[in-house]
């Protein structure tokens, strides 16, 4: 389990340091005198703020102890101002997985009702992911705005199926689409690695982490930042190749059977909308207009 650890890197001593790196001292009221070696704040500093002893947190920091209480992780998080994404990722890797060896769950099933509702979404483009962001089934709609150059029916294929930040990073007809792929780029490995926390032994998610961290160095380098957040709603301004500029709001709904319905909408009455709707019409039929 230890191999799929560093795969992950969910380390808690490395999250900590990373976290105290980007806390400047006057942030937290602390004045500053002379030159400092390390960025950010001083291990005796987090400590005081925390209000732990500098020998226990020191510890923590090394990894010579790989867990702590939720009261002490709750201290720490307050200390190096972490957001609430990023404090709840604390907590998770900061405490002993309840059963390392239970097998990852297999979320990858459609219950009756999920099929339902994506058969009743028309417009708005909408996809099941499991937890990995492995695409379980798609509309018409989002398999148009996302990826016509795949066939259909590939999201029933386990072997086949598509991931969605796999996609982004490697398939360069998916990239181009973001408009504003600086900020798509952060929020994949950012949720990403917000995910990781529960999913500390998963040997599926390793090896995806692993292969993006490989061919993408820009992936690689983002992941090493240990940046946290759960994206579940927001904008994306995309560039169709078909048609053109779109700007479109999303959200994600955790659903009954383990999955994420992830959904994108436009402004209702908007140009966007309208735009959105062509995608509804058959892409060779809109492209000799």
């Amino acid at each position: 389990m230890r191999k799929v650890d560093q795969i992950v890197n969910t380390d808690l001593g490395s999250y900590l340091r990373q976290m105290r790196e980007r806390v400047r001292p006057e942030q937290r009221g602390l004045r500053t005198s002379g030159s400092r070696r390390v960025p950010g704040l001083r291990r005796e500093e987090v400590a005081a703020l925390a209000g732990v002893s500098q020998t226990y947190y020191t510890r923590l920091e090394q990894s010579q102890t790989a867990h702590a209480s939720p009261q002490v992780l709750l201290s720490i998080a307050r200390a190096l101002d972490l957001s609430t994404d990023e404090r709840d990722y604390l907590l998770k890797i900061g405490t002993p997985v309840q059963d390392p060896h239970q097998p990852a769950p297999q979320a990858d099933q459609l219950s009756p009702s999920t099929k339902m509702l994506m058969a009743s979404l028309g417009n708005v483009a909408a996809a099941v992911l499991n937890y990995r962001c492995d695409i379980l089934a798609w509309n018409s709609l989002y398999h148009k705005l996302f990826a016509p150059h795949l066939d259909f029916d590939v999201t029933e294929d386990g072997d086949r199926r598509p991931n969605i930040i796999k996609m982004n990073y490697l398939d360069d007809n998916v990239r181009a689409l973001y408009a504003d792929w600086a900020a798509e780029s952060e929020s994949n490995v950012t949720y990403l690695r917000f995910i990781s926390g529960n999913h500390r032994h998963d040997p599926r998610l390793a090896e995806l982490i692993g292969e993006l961290t490989i061919q993408s160095e820009e992936f690689a380098a983002l992941w090493c930042r240990q940046r946290v957040s759960n994206c579940i709603e927001g904008t994306k301004l995309f560039d169709h190749p078909v048609i053109g500029e779109l700007e479109l709001m999303y959200q994600s709904a955790d659903l009954q059977d383990g999955n994420i319905l992830k959904f994108y909408h436009a402004e209702p009455d908007s140009p966007h909308e309208a735009a959105l709707q062509l995608l509804t019409v058959d892409l060779d039929s809109v492209h000799h207009r």
